[in-house]
């Protein structure tokens, strides 16, 4: 790739993918908000892990009919071998296909949906386990400057690089059969139509089980990092907010 482009394809498509990433994120948690105010509206009481997971998977399909598109683009900017520009490709991308070419891929949402509800799943519960060992311990030995209602910014950190961790791993092969997808072509440059339960299929066939975890490492490498700076910074401002309003 260096060879090819130099440092400046390391980055093709960093601004689609900025965008994509913030409105993932800005929408995801104000769905799961408001589906889990509604929820505890209804029933009262904590929310348990069955809960967490189908309103996580809830709000994550919530966003997806304005954020599949833009991923769509993102990868076909990162694949294609012109220099066009987004929009150009994406004109491209709806002539082809119709509103349809914008949203390929999206079978593999029925379980890469779990991904952030399994990765805050495991994240709230495990903060849960760790404050109310906190509350129930003597004031001194909690440690210097640990609040009992937050995380410190290490613990945050670490906790979020687990949770993201189990749950990339968990969902990868799913990740890679979309990004497979959705770029796709023949060697006549068509389309190809296949599904993600064929794309699997053809993963596997071709190269074996390991295959479907191809490019694990990166991906690790990149949303562990990035989620346990977002979780951290959550923390911190929770904390703040909590000594401010005290």
């Amino acid at each position: 790739m260096y060879k090819d482009g130099g440092v400046a394809v390391f980055y093709d498509g960093i601004g689609t993918s900025a965008f994509q990433s913030a409105c993932e994120k800005a929408l995801y948690f104000f769905a799961y908000t408001y589906f889990k105010n509604f929820y505890k509206g209804i029933k009262g009481g904590a929310i348990g892990t069955t809960e967490n997971l189908i309103l996580g998977g809830m709000a994550e399909w919530a966003h997806l009919p304005i954020t599949l598109p833009i991923d769509c683009l993102t990868t076909k900017i990162q694949t294609s071998k012109t220099n066009d520009n987004p929009y150009r490709i994406m004109m491209a991308m709806f002539s082809e296909k119709g509103l349809s070419g914008m949203y390929k891929g999206w079978e593999a949402y029925t379980v890469l949906c779990l991904k952030p509800a399994i990765q805050y799943t495991v994240y709230e519960q495990i903060k849960g386990i760790m404050l109310r060992r906190r509350k129930a311990a003597p004031k001194g030995s909690r440690g210097r400057g640990k609040s009992a209602n937050t995380l410190s910014a290490a613990e945050s950190f670490l906790l979020g690089m687990v949770a993201r961790a189990i749950s990339t791993t968990l969902v990868f092969p799913y990740t890679r059969a979309k990004v497979m997808l959705q770029a796709n072509k023949k060697n006549d440059g068509s389309d190809e139509t296949t599904s993600i339960p064929q794309m699997l299929t053809k993963m596997y066939n071709e190269q074996g089980f390991q295959s479907l975890f191809i490019g694990l490492g990166p991906e690790l490498t990149r949303g562990v990092l990035s989620t346990a700076f977002m979780l951290m910074i959550k923390e911190q401002i929770g904390s703040f907010m909590e000594v401010l309003l005290s």
